[in-house]
């Protein structure tokens, strides 16, 4: 009897699945990347705050936003065609995210789709307009054939020209850049953010961090340099490449990369291999003390010709070396994350929220003073586990 009835629920699927919505592959357009300029009309804020709801608006075509859209083409597939197809574009004006998907579907002759959609790219001029970025985002939480796994990146002037940008290693630059944002296991200057996490930091503070993009005209090179800082809903500026990854190290998110110092006037490079990180906090005369404790372990991978590193105690100095610096060079980026940008990268207020809810209830309201005026003290402990091959 129960085998009868898994073979009438099996055919019942067999008969009540299949293509719903009736549109073939070929016309369709899997849009890859999705691009946001400001557009040239964007500043007209508030001249449109002045519209009344009962005046017309639906003929008036003010250009807010400057959206691309990048996709395969799909011409490039078939029996005989292997690889990665070739990237095309549509640009478009628009008032509105949705207004700009509706002007796309009139300048492309198939069914356009976002769920195969990777990468979303944003200009930070268009940062400057934290309305409109409000509004944007609305659109990307309520649209559900978003890919919540996409890669988001924050790019320098105008994405337009990312997207039109023909890397020689991949065919897009949606794969190029998904890419160097993949090697972030072995590149620790880059902390990757898919739209999911991005949406629900935003959501929460209206703060995130993002890769940052840069183009060479003169070299004809797009490059990841570093992470941009986005603080109620604006863009606030940079990090350099050497703070990111502090920074990563900080959040105990590192998986890999490698740290330099200077001894005898020659580098030492020592590759991380894994990272531990404890938090504690104390709560004194009502400011709140955190101490970040960093243990790394990893392998010495170039010192210079002639120098073996055999020696125990050769090899403790340069483990107290490592200690200091890594410990100077990251209370640095803790100051200027509190000072210039006032911003809790670090994942401080997530370790209160957790830990102490107590503490947390009395400082929520004010955290963002709180967590500026909070003593960040770091302590690293560097483990050199291995010196290389030497004869």
């Amino acid at each position: 009897m129960r085998i009868k009835k898994i073979l009438i629920i099996l055919t019942c699927c067999i008969f009540t699945t299949g293509c719903w919505d009736k549109v073939e592959i070929d016309r369709r357009t899997f849009v890859s990347t999705i691009g946001i300029d400001a557009g040239e009309e964007i500043s007209k804020e508030k001249e449109l705050k002045k519209l009344s709801p009962n005046e017309p608006f639906s003929e008036s075509n003010v250009k807010r936003l400057n959206v691309t859209y990048g996709f395969p083409d799909i011409s490039d597939f078939g029996p005989q065609k292997g690889g990665i197809a070739q990237e095309k574009t549509i640009n478009v004006d628009a008032y509105s995210m949705e207004d700009a998907f509706i002007k796309a579907t009139g300048k492309n002759s198939r069914n356009i789709s976002f769920g195969h959609s990777k990468l979303l790219i944003m200009s930070n001029d268009f940062f400057g307009y934290p309305e409109a970025v409000k509004e944007v985002l609305d659109y990307l939480q309520r649209e559900p054939s978003l890919d919540r796994n996409a890669l988001v990146v924050i790019a320098e002037g105008k994405v337009e020209d990312y997207m039109k940008y023909k890397p020689d290693t991949e065919k897009n630059i949606q794969e190029y850049i998904h890419g160097l944002i993949e090697n972030s296991d072995r590149n620790a200057s880059i902390i990757p953010t898919d739209l999911n996490e991005f949406l629900t930091n935003l959501d929460e503070n209206g703060n995130a961090i993002l890769p940052y993009l840069t183009i060479d005209k003169h070299k004809n090179e797009i490059k990841l340099s570093g992470t941009g800082v986005i603080k109620d809903y604006t863009f606030k500026g940079i990090l350099s490449p050497t703070e990111t990854a502090d920074i990563k190290i900080l959040r105990g998110k590192l998986k890999g990369g490698k740290k330099v110092i200077y001894k005898e006037g020659h580098p030492i490079d020592f590759q991380i291999d894994g990272i531990k990180r404890k938090i504690t906090m104390d709560n004194k005369d009502d400011k709140l003390i955190f101490n970040i404790n960093v243990n790394m372990e990893g392998q010495i991978k170039e010192y210079y010709l002639g120098k073996q590193l055999l020696s125990t105690k050769i090899i403790s100095e340069i483990e107290e070396n490592f200690n200091e610096s890594l410990k100077d060079e990251m209370e640095k980026v803790v100051k200027i994350i509190q000072s210039k940008y006032s911003t809790d990268l670090i994942g401080l207020r997530e370790y209160v929220q957790k830990y102490d809810p107590s503490v947390w209830n009395i400082v929520k309201k004010d955290w963002d003073e709180t967590y500026k005026n909070a003593v960040i003290n770091v302590y690293v402990n560097t483990h050199i586990r291995r010196i290389g091959a030497i004869k």
